[in-house]
């Protein structure tokens, strides 16, 4: 499970910050000396490393003297960190958390200090990590799948009572299956495993004679123009366009990118390989 001691942190700091005190219909007690409503709260007490005394770190609303509805996290950078429900002062429903740079990281339900149901976790580009289902008690419970950067199933497999059970098949970041596996209330049964070498590379290149190569990045003992298969080169078209760019090894691009260029002569997409897989796949616009 993850986030728990974050969300922990919310009852610890209900009490801890200060208050907005540039508007007069926030943080308002009533006659009881109960929180009531909105209330916002900004670092000058708190005093977080790397925030200002002014930023505001957190905001929801009370009833009672009690967190209801979505409370709201903020970053030093003023983006969202998390947002989670709150049901009489505990986190109960949905929660969204957020990478610093805005983007979406993991989102479910917390439940009676848990996760329950449909659960994701998505990489830093955007692209699903896990898409994962827990039952009421918390456990991992059906089809569970984990994702290549790229977007790729790299895991698919079912799940009881938070355990493997029965087939789980591994891929490739290409999609070529790599591996089948059995297992028994999550127990692996290794006489059943069955391994399978990637079928499709991540692509062939064409032969020398074949494009108008210029190798505008060389190792001194490589001639200029000429490709052989191995080092680092740069590949362009006819045109002059890098193609693709990086390291080589037997004519197979094992690090670096692949450049593609619409009808317009702009470029739309480049795909980037590390260890001869696809990690990340960027459009452009």
């Amino acid at each position: 499970m993850y986030r728990i001691s974050i969300i922990i942190l919310f009852f610890a700091s209900t009490f801890a910050y200060g208050q907005d005190s540039t508007k007069t219909d926030v943080n308002l007690v009533d006659d009881n000396n109960l929180k009531q409503g909105h209330w916002v709260y900004l670092n000058e007490v708190k005093k977080l490393p790397d925030y200002r005394p002014e930023q505001k770190v957190e905001e929801g609303d009370y009833v009672d003297n009690r967190k209801n509805g979505n409370w709201i996290t903020y970053y030093n950078n003023d983006r969202v960190k998390h947002e989670i429900t709150f049901q009489n002062n505990r986190p109960n429903g949905y929660a969204t958390f957020y990478y610093k740079s805005g983007k979406k990281s993991e989102e479910g339900i917390w439940k009676n200090d848990r996760w329950v149901g449909e659960y994701k976790y998505y990489h830093e580009n955007g692209n699903l990590a896990y898409e994962w289902n827990y039952n009421e008690q918390g456990k991992r419970e059906g089809v569970q799948k984990y994702y290549h950067e790229n977007g790729q199933l790299m895991i698919e497999g079912e799940w009881q009572d938070g355990k493997e059970a029965g087939k789980l098949v591994e891929y490739y970041a290409n999609g070529d299956v790599k591996q089948e596996k059995y297992f028994d209330n999550g127990s692996i049964k290794p006489e059943q495993t069955q391994k399978y070498e990637r079928v499709n590379p991540p692509y062939v290149e064409k032969k020398q004679e074949e494009q108008n190569i210029d190798v505008a990045e060389n190792k001194p003992d490589q001639p200029a123009g000429v490709f052989d298969g191995n080092g680092y080169h740069t590949l362009k078209d006819k045109k002059g366009r890098p193609l693709r760019k990086g390291e080589f090894k037997d004519g197979f691009l094992i690090n670096g990118e692949v450049y593609q260029y619409g009808a317009d002569g702009k470029k739309i997409k480049t795909t980037v390989y590390k260890d001869q897989q696809v990690v990340e796949i960027i459009e452009h616009e």
